[in-house]
């Protein structure tokens, strides 16, 4: 007959054996089994009775119920997607039942050993900091962790602690993997396909070393395989199927009640005879989860962990980020020098006035030649006014000191073609009479003709698709003509007032005359490297570790998200201060942007918004899961923030309603109050410069608060699901 309970009779509750039919149990195996009556005695490590979870309206454990002796061997067997995993997460608290009960001999984190089937491990680490790592994870002091790392090192036969983990072999990243499940010393170690992949002489090793573990040391192990005739080496064999246990017996009890010489032989003819009725089966206690439970709700897990912090654990993630670090030191000095680059690249590139600009010209006046207006005396010591003066040439003089690049045009429809034509960025045009013209209505006043008018106009048609270039050229010729008639009536003994426009532009109250747009943006750059590049480093690094499974498994072992993200924000900090640091040094000294006020506030405001930005990190790296959905969300919203923000456009010329929403995103009142800080002194006790303090604090709170929400309701490697 084939056995569906353990051999050691003594250790097993009151479920029922199966009777001898044709070589398969008599019941059955998919009809929910009869709850225990009798607690297991203490000699069971794991008791597991009517386990049920759902994933997806799908059944992945099937009111299983399954009993591990202690100090024995117990390979667990069955095809991929048969639940096995599953069960070894709920076994060491990763997942939560929906129903049924899970009881362990050991009741802390400490006293399971756990190897997933992925590496699961830092590759840019050696051997010896992985230990080091898991050690401090445990506890463990310095002198320990050597200890055991040297005994693990003999046992498994393991390579040179300087090694890094990526430079060995995928048969010496497995045996890694094994000593760090082990380094602890733990009562149960669960072993997650451990020998898939590796050399036949490596994989029978380690079954030697389980066996070992289990006969002098009185150590449990569960273990899964692919490779079914290996499993002949444990002492007690449970064979799954879609989510229940068929059978559980001593690899001789197996091939005895079967009939047949190897175990894959007698699993093959268990599952031929295991009919699956889905329709029949009903979930033993109580419909599954729901999606978001209270952990009230469901059965309490195996495993305790009640320490919110200890310091082992914070250490340890302390030291793997320095070992990181260290280990790649490229990688730090791009990210101290990123910040840099990006504003000098800014400061060079981005907000200053453009230069050599074609300009076509039509000068009557001089029968449109440079040449003739070269010969011109530039500083007559007669008045314009008495005539013989080619002012012309004296504004084309001026715009030259602009670094105008003048293209002379023979007639009017020629300029407007080449305008047309994108040949010039526009197009000027001096009368024939210009500057006899000009004397004369000066001379006349109100009496002048409009004939006299329209002559001593200069004529001006210009490209203004380009708002910026339309406007400094607008701007460059009519202060070029202000200078010439200025100077040429002080030659005359007039005022210069005279040919003053009547509204006069006194000196600026903050800012220079003539404002360059890089002194608006470089508060708003600052601002926005100081949020985006913590925000990234923080959700790249945490994110690598999720999607590669170090991280689940740490939080197996104990470790939870606030010990990481205390670690992360202690090495996170340094780098802030270093970039806010130079960055000020590069924008504010090296390229002389304007620069009016206290240092110690603009440099605590760039630290803040640094912060926030790291905050948004951890939001990032929770929220989502892989690193692809990190990086669409950082790239939409950092072009949301450009935009919305007053980043590269006062908010002032956004549109009312998104205007008011403006006011409430991070950057907004934060990059105010840094130009409020840089450009124009103000004091922290002025409403534009605390809001932004504000501001950006409350941010800090929101994303942490998000953040801390999404940890307990979130089905994520962070909380049990």
């Amino acid at each position: 007959m084939l056995l569906t309970h353990n051999k050691n009779t003594a250790l097993s509750d009151s479920r029922p054996s199966a009777a001898a039919t044709d070589g398969a149990p008599s019941a059955d195996p998919q009809a929910p089994q009869q709850r225990a009556a009798v607690v297991p005695r203490p000699s069971s490590a794991v008791v597991v009775r009517g386990a049920y979870k759902q994933y997806n309206q799908m059944a992945v454990l099937k009111d299983l119920n399954l009993t591990v002796p202690d100090g024995k061997i117990y390979g667990l067997l069955g095809p991929s997607g048969c639940g096995k995993t599953t069960l070894l997460s709920c076994i060491v608290g990763r997942i939560h039942l929906d129903s049924g009960t899970i009881k362990l001999k050991g009741k802390h984190i400490g006293d399971i050993g756990y190897m997933p089937q992925e590496l699961a491990l830092h590759g840019e680490l050696s051997v010896r900091e992985t230990f080091i790592y898991y050690g401090y994870i445990f506890d463990l002091s310095n002198k320990v962790i050597e200890k055991r790392a040297q005994e693990l090192k003999n046992l498994l036969k393991l390579p040179s602690y300087k090694l890094i983990l990526n430079d060995l072999s995928g048969g010496q990243q497995r045996r890694v993997s094994l000593a760090v499940a082990m380094l602890h010393d733990p009562k149960l170690l669960i072993l997650d396909e451990p020998t898939v992949g590796l050399d036949p002489l490596i994989s029978q090793s380690i079954w030697e070393l389980l066996l070992e573990l289990t006969s002098k040391e009185g150590k449990t192990v569960i273990i899964t395989t692919h490779y079914i005739e290996e499993a002949k080496q444990a002492n007690m064999i449970g064979l799954m199927r879609k989510g229940t246990l068929l059978s559980e017996a001593t690899p001789t009890e197996l091939l005895t009640s079967c009939n047949c010489s190897y175990l894959e032989e007698a699993f093959l003819k268990i599952c031929q005879n295991h009919v699956e009725k889905t329709n029949s089966f009903k979930i033993p206690v109580k419909q599954p989860a729901r999606r978001f439970s209270y952990a009230r709700d469901l059965p309490p897990p195996p495993l305790f962990n009640n320490k919110l912090f200890t310091f082992g654990r914070f250490k340890a993630q302390l030291f793997k980020n320095v070992f990181l670090l260290r280990r790649n030191i490229p990688f730090a000095l791009f990210l101290i020098c990123l910040p840099i680059i990006q504003t000098a690249i800014f400061n060079i590139t981005c907000g200053h006035d453009p230069k050599e600009l074609s300009l076509g010209v039509l000068n009557e006046e001089v029968s449109n030649d440079f040449e003739e207006c070269a010969n011109i005396t530039r500083t007559p010591t007669n008045c314009f006014l008495d005539g013989g003066m080619a002012v012309s040439c004296l504004v084309l003089d001026k715009l030259k000191e602009k670094t105008f690049q003048l293209v002379k045009f023979s007639n009017i429809e020629e300029g407007h073609a080449a305008v047309n034509e994108n040949k010039v960025w526009g197009f000027i045009h001096f009368s024939s009479n210009f500057s006899g013209s000009l004397a004369t209505k000066f001379n006349t006043g109100v009496e002048a003709t409009n004939d006299t008018l329209m002559s001593s106009t200069v004529d001006a048609w210009i490209d203004s698709a380009n708002k910026y270039i339309a406007e400094m050229i607008r701007r460059d010729i009519l202060n070029s003509y202000d200078d010439v008639v200025e100077n040429i009536l002080m030659n005359c003994g007039i005022s210069k007032r005279v040919g003053d426009s009547p509204i006069q532009m006194q000196d600026p109250v903050y800012g220079t005359k003539n404002p360059s747009f890089i002194h608006y943006a470089a508060p708003a750059i600052i601002a926005l490297c100081a949020f985006y590049l913590p925000a990234i480093y923080t959700g790249a690094s945490i994110l690598s570790e999720k999607e590669g499974g170090v991280i689940d498994r740490v939080v197996l072992a104990g470790m939870n998200f606030i010990e990481i993200a205390l670690a992360h924000v202690t090495v996170q900090v340094v780098f802030i201060i270093i970039q806010t640091s130079l960055v000020m040094i590069v924008m504010f000294w090296f390229f002389q942007n304007p620069f009016v006020g206290d240092l110690f506030p603009a440099f605590l405001l760039l630290t803040l918004i640094g912060a926030g930005g790291m905050c948004f990190g951890f939001f990032e790296a929770i929220l989502c899961k892989t690193m692809t959905e990190a990086a669409f969300l950082g790239i939409g919203t950092n072009f949301l923030l450009k935009f919305l923000c007053g980043l590269i456009w006062p908010t002032e010329g956004i549109h009312y309603f998104l205007r008011n929403v403006s006011y409430y995103l991070p950057l907004t009142l934060s990059t105010e109050s840094l130009r409020s800080l840089t450009g124009k002194g103000l004091s922290m006790n002025h409403p534009s410069v605390y809001l932004g303090f504000v501001s950006i604090l409350s941010w800090i709170a929101v994303f942490s608060l998000v953040s801390f929400l999404l940890l307990k309701i979130k089905r994520d490697i962070w909380t049990k699901t």
